[in-house]
């Protein structure tokens, strides 16, 4: 695809906006899976064409998580604690055209904000405040897509990202020590939070190029 012969290739307008919604799949510790599911993410950012096809941008991310049906579980503990994560980042990227009417995005998102866990439910008045709900997020987020143009300045496509955060998941936060199955607390989290998101999505050119 790189070897494509950009000189006949159409070009982009220089400034752009571009918008993703997808599901994010939990792709860290075994302890962070058996926490939360992701139920849907979505994000927005506004571009400019730097030279050729590579073009910078800022964002802005939001991502919504809820506990696992065994936590929610009405006949046990009926827990509905939620991880709702904010983010701002940058975007840097390179638009290639394998067609007169589609193109691939290779990108990366850098940058970071904040994740609060919700509906916190604890065991008895005492631990209320004795830890936090709230914590920084820096995160990093290579992610491919492929779009096609249905209009001279816009189009709309599908892609995936690898969103890896530099935080590792606590479950003191949640409060999810006090009330995961039997074994919860032994479960492997060695690793940092991080999810894989497959999403559709849409291109909008604000401004053709003369």
């Amino acid at each position: 695809m790189i070897s494509f012969s950009q000189d006949k290739a159409p070009e982009l307008p220089r400034f752009s906006v571009r918008a993703n919604i997808g599901i994010p799949k939990i792709a860290s510790s075994k302890q962070y899976k058996n926490s939360f599911s992701g139920v849907i993410t979505g994000d927005a950012n506004v571009n400019y064409k730097l030279f050729s096809n590579f073009f910078a941008g800022l964002g802005y991310s939001y991502t919504y998580f809820k506990c696992q049906k065994y936590f929610r579980d009405p006949l046990r503990d009926n827990i509905n604690t939620t991880l709702q994560m904010q983010n701002g980042y940058l975007k840097l990227g390179y638009d290639h055209f394998f067609s007169d009417n589609g193109f691939a995005t290779f990108a990366i998102n850098m940058g970071g904000g904040q994740g609060k866990y919700t509906s916190v439910r604890y065991k008895n008045d005492s631990l209320i405040g004795k830890t936090p709900t709230q914590f920084s997020n820096v995160f990093i987020e290579p992610l491919i897509g492929l779009y096609f143009v249905v209009d001279p300045n816009f189009a709309i496509g599908a892609h995936i990202s690898y969103n890896y955060s530099f935080t590792k998941f606590d479950p003191l936060y949640p409060q999810f020590q006090q009330w995961g199955p039997d074994g919860y607390t032994k479960l492997s989290n060695k690793w940092n939070m991080s999810m894989v998101t497959l999403g559709f999505g849409f291109y909008y050119g604000i401004a053709r190029n003369k």
